[in-house]
């Protein structure tokens, strides 16, 4: 739960896990994030704005034109400048009063406008014709770069390697444009396919893959994309390292490419997340098979002997990298045991549960455990 430390009202409103807690609450997860509320109180505020924008999102009013709408956004935004210029904090509404619903509306709005922008501004590259074999060619952008560009129309997946040492493994079909050296502020490159990177690490020189209307930041790490153009979708699938994901769509696009930081929904190993192109929708989620994050000779032998069912999900957890939400309160007294070396992730966690009396799912990219503890 550490990343939500950071995290600004608009961050909660578009996280899922965060979403599902205020519109399907259970009470494994209320306990998660009553936990965390106790130990950051001073994000009670901005918790209890997002979860009223979150309801408030969910109503079906009648549409407001855009004047009204652009109206709604400049009163909002100066309402809250000027409270908290003053000193004073932002003034808490009732779900269902109508600056709310406003409000509401003037995000779908903004969402709109910004698409609206991307499909006038960043047209889409003309398709080029592909031959029946491997090719390279040069081609310039808007801004003068020459650029390699490198078709792979064979059976087999090509490497290629580029002038900062990152190495690209390109499926077959697939396209990808690069310079030929990396001379900017960023190392920009442009696919369409299927492809696999291993980035040289430079922090100063972020790394930024755009892909379908996605684009993809790192500053050293290993992750597989998936855009091909004849599908709805765009996935990210992380190996190593963190990765952070964002629509070329988005208002603050330009800042987030501009900043050395990793911003947007970020990824961290074994994690994934399904861009979908149409509806400009994220979802975070967990690759199919999960593999082990630590180094061979810290990998656990997973043979447990009446061992608490919270110790066990912690070793989980370190192997493989995947934050666990689960009460440790309520497991500690639900002892296992079980010989777990030989099973995949999923088997793993199916076997645990069933011996504990627990259950699991899969939300935001995290495994949440739900228990009501063990009856013997």
């Amino acid at each position: 739960m550490e990343r939500y430390n950071d995290f600004a009202v608009e961050d909660f409103v578009w996280d899922d896990f965060f979403r599902q807690w205020t519109l399907a609450p259970t009470p494994e997860t209320d306990a998660v994030w009553e936990n965390w509320i106790d130990a950051n109180p001073e994000m009670l505020e901005k918790v209890e704005q997002a979860k009223a924008m979150v309801l408030s999102l969910r109503l079906h009013e009648p549409q407001i034109d855009d004047l009204e709408i652009s109206q709604v956004v400049k009163q909002t935004v100066g309402r809250i400048t000027r409270d908290y210029a003053d000193g004073q904090p932002v003034r808490k509404m009732p779900v269902f009063s109508i600056p709310w619903l406003q409000f509401a509306a003037s995000v779908a709005f903004i969402v709109l406008l910004g698409w609206t922008v991307y499909i006038m501004l960043i047209k889409p590259d003309e398709t080029k014709g592909i031959s029946t074999r491997e090719t390279t060619k040069t081609t310039t952008t808007s801004n003068t770069k020459s650029l390699q560009e490198k078709h792979n129309n064979t059976n087999k997946t090509i490497v290629l390697t580029l002038s900062d040492g990152s190495q690209i493994r390109l499926a077959p079909q697939g396209r990808i444009r690069y310079p030929e050296k990396f001379d900017g502020a960023r190392r920009e490159v442009f696919l369409e396919g299927e492809a696999f990177f291993e980035i040289a690490k430079d922090s100063r020189h972020p790394f930024l893959v755009y892909a379908n209307g996605l684009v993809t930041k790192v500053l050293g790490t290993s992750f597989l994309i998936k855009a091909y153009g004849n599908s709805g979708e765009v996935t990210v699938e992380v190996k190593t390292g963190r990765v952070s994901v964002f629509a070329q769509s988005d208002p603050q696009a330009a800042e987030k490419m501009s900043d050395k930081e990793l911003q947007g929904v970020v990824l961290t190993p074994n994690q994934k997340i399904i861009y979908a192109r149409d509806e400009v929708k994220m979802v975070k989620t967990l690759v199919e098979k999960p593999e082990m994050v630590v180094a061979k000779a810290e990998i656990p032998q997973f043979d447990f002997e009446d061992t608490p069912a919270s110790d066990v999900f912690a070793t989980i957890e370190k192997a493989y990298g995947i934050e666990i939400l689960y009460d440790a309160q309520l497991l500690k007294d639900c002892p296992l045991t079980a010989r777990l070396d030989s099973q995949t992730l999923h088997e793993k966690l199916s076997i645990i549960c069933k011996a504990v009396e627990s259950s699991y799912e899969i939300i935001d990219g995290q495994i949440v455990i739900h228990s009501r503890g063990c009856k013997n």
